[in-house]
């Protein structure tokens, strides 16, 4: 195995993009569901991308053979406009969470929802295929053929390169940088406003708002520097000629170039940057769904379709349960009752002794909620066919509150009384978000990444 050309890839690499093509694709489910289209996007040029190379690496190994020149074209359009979809999506998702968080809103009429989804299939697939026509204009022939790569783009280097072509991806990336710059200070200005406009959302959460601004941040500052060091390289390696005129760039425009493993050695450093150009390629899927599909969501999805190809090998699965021990905070996401749609926020009150292991029916959770709310029950009350036995102080019968679905909706004046000054306030503004949310929900749409 050499280095000195591209040999060394086969079988590693082929194997490695079918992977990380697998794992591209894998989020996309959770994502479509939830309205996210630039971050799709993001997934389907990072799986477009690994299929073509891992054919291309195993049809022209050792070989230079050109049976489909269609393919070629293919193959060449795709890998020049390859980083301009990352980097746009990557743009578009950055600009939306700074949005969010500066107005502070999830929900937008139905109008401004579909300009937005207008302004996502732009940045996601319309600025790559504008980049498409661009990069026609500053190609030189049709493509290469590289031993062991298979048909590459191939791009005559001038002024008007630089100008229309190669600098706008890093561009991309300073853009989407500053609005991560910006998404942070809002975020930190106004971390309650926020936290509270997530607590009433349907689709999405803090924690995923926080995740992808997080790793979409990662994202950028790694593509970053790989484009700029290509705007470089082709600048200070390469001799760049002025431009003259279209005839003169696109002179035996229709020929095909063929580089063999010699022609590849003979081109000091050829090898080397190449090589990290394609594993980079590689890397995409992997970094995709290290980002945007290990959330909650994606990993409760995940959980389904296991448990649904279990249930057709005949595997039976056991009624889910939740239990919460003392003295520990436990958030629901979300309550499934009737007549409360809303985010709830159950806390359970440290005890002395003991571990509540609260279990309604089948399959249903019960929590303890805040102070106030909920129906008073005694160990003694919940012994029965349908509850666990709870472990308690043998001295001792203690108290405890229950929460439960019917309990919540019929929580009457006396608990009322029982609740301190801050307390009611509180359950009067989660009401009143509660009206404010119903009132608009069905006039409204919320946002997508």
């Amino acid at each position: 195995m050499t280095f000195k050309n591209f040999s060394y890839l086969f079988p590693g690499y082929p194997i490695f993009c079918i992977i990380s093509a697998l794992l591209s694709i894998i989020p996309i489910p959770s994502h479509y569901r939830a309205g996210n289209i630039a971050i799709i996007a993001i997934g389907l040029w990072s799986f477009g991308g690994n299929v073509i190379a891992a054919t291309n690496t195993i049809v022209w190994h050792g070989n230079l053979r050109n049976p489909h020149p269609v393919w070629g074209d293919i193959s060449q359009a795709y890998f020049s406009v390859m980083n301009f979809g990352l980097s746009s999506a990557t743009l578009h998702v950055q600009y939306t969470l700074w949005r969010v968080a500066r107005n502070r809103k999830l929900w937008m009429t139905p109008r401004q929802r579909r300009w937005q989804k207008f302004w996502a299939y732009f940045f996601g697939y319309g600025v790559p295929i504008l980049f498409v026509v661009l990069h026609y204009i500053v190609q030189g022939h049709r493509y290469n053929v590289v031993e062991d790569l298979g048909p590459t783009p191939t791009t005559y280097l001038t002024t008007m390169s630089f100008a229309i072509y190669y600098i706008w991806d890093p561009i991309f990336c300073i853009i989407a940088f500053v609005f991560a710059i910006l998404t942070f200070i809002t975020c930190r200005r106004y971390q309650k406003e926020v936290t509270n406009m997530f607590n009433l959302s349907k689709k999405h959460s803090a924690n995923e708002y926080r995740r992808l601004f997080l790793l979409t941040g990662v994202l950028v500052f790694i593509h970053f520097p790989f484009t700029f060091w290509v705007v470089v390289v082709n600048a200070v390696k390469y001799d760049v000629d002025p431009w003259i005129s279209w005839d003169d760039t696109h002179f035996d425009y229709m020929r095909i170039e063929y580089w063999s493993r010699s022609v590849v050695e003979s081109i000091d450093g050829m090898a080397a940057g190449w090589s990290v150009s394609y594993w980079a390629v590689g890397l995409t899927g992997y970094f995709y769904f290290l980002c945007y599909g290990t959330g909650s969501e994606s990993l409760r999805q995940y959980k389904q379709a296991i448990s649904y190809v279990l249930r057709h090998l005949g595997f039976k699965s056991k009624p889910s349960t939740t239990t919460i021990t003392a003295g520990v905070e436990a958030s629901v996401d979300k309550v499934d009752t009737k007549g409360w749609s809303m985010p709830f926020f159950a806390r359970r009150q440290k005890q002395d002794t003991g571990v509540l292991s609260s279990v309604g029916q089948t399959g249903t959770t019960t929590l303890v909620p805040p102070e106030g709310l909920g129906d008073k029950h005694t160990s003694e009350d919940l012994k029965g066919d349908s509850a666990e036995k709870l472990p308690h102080n043998q001295d001792q019968d203690q108290d405890v509150t229950v929460f439960t679905p019917t309990s919540m909706a019929t929580t009457g004046a006396k608990d009322n009384d029982k609740l301190s000054g801050s307390d009611r306030e509180k359950e009067k503004d989660l009401e009143a978000q509660k009206d404010k949310w119903e009132a608009t929900a069905e006039e409204t749409e919320e946002v997508g990444f």
